[in-house]
């Protein structure tokens, strides 16, 4: 079974919530980024996003931003957070997902992508610019390999939400607002509306 699935079993026969995690990797460097990481599973977090740096990253603010441009300043790339993941999964129990661009997985080459993911401990993929529509380009290495695409859904998905979670796995990571990440002053998204909406389609976790 996938970690995903495990720990959100287990945090639904405890009558919580979950608790996800994000952080973008080598900022300020790898070594901190690692702490962190153990730092998270110590103070309870059941899942944790790890942002890949990329250097157009068009559905983040400004604060991810400027994140993954010290990252990548510092000499982080896709290799060194493979390296990274590797070398703390043996401590690190909870499951761990990748926060992505597509291109990052072309250049890497799909299939040969997948398999790096499942040989050191990646269990799934957000990749917020490959939409619903086009998850054939993976989906059979996501199957091969068990790392699953993690799938976007937002307030203003309406008919397509329907399409999204009914084939979720893992689970679903639910946009709270329009625009790009960042602090919010208020969110004018009617959550109650929103889940209720989901959960019609879907006994996978939402994730907001």
């Amino acid at each position: 079974m996938n970690r995903i699935d495990e720990r959100m079993n287990s945090v639904r026969a405890d009558g919580r919530k979950a608790l996800a995690a994000f952080l973008s990797v080598g900022d300020p460097n790898i070594e901190v980024s690692k702490a962190a990481v153990r730092a998270m599973q110590e103070e309870g977090v059941d899942l944790i996003e790890l942002g890949v740096p990329f250097s157009d990253p068009a559905a983040d603010g400004p604060v991810i931003q400027a994140a993954d441009e010290r990252a990548i300043a510092n000499g982080t790339d896709i290799f060194r957070v493979f390296d990274m993941v590797k070398e703390i999964r043996e401590e690190i129990e909870i499951p761990m997902v990748f926060l992505l661009y597509y291109n990052i997985i072309v250049q890497y080459g799909e299939e040969r992508f997948f398999k790096k993911c499942a040989e050191v401990g990646v269990d799934g993929l957000i990749i917020p610019d490959l939409p619903y529509e086009e998850r054939e380009d993976i989906s059979e290495y996501v199957d091969k390999y068990g790392v699953y695409q993690i799938y976007l859904v937002s307030p203003t998905s309406h008919e397509r939400i329907q399409k999204i979670a009914s084939e979720a796995k893992g689970f679903l990571y639910c946009v709270s607002s329009l625009g790009v990440t960042g602090e919010k002053s208020s969110f004018q998204t009617d959550f109650d509306e929103f889940f209720g909406m989901i959960k019609k389609y879907t006994e996978v976790p939402a994730l907001v």
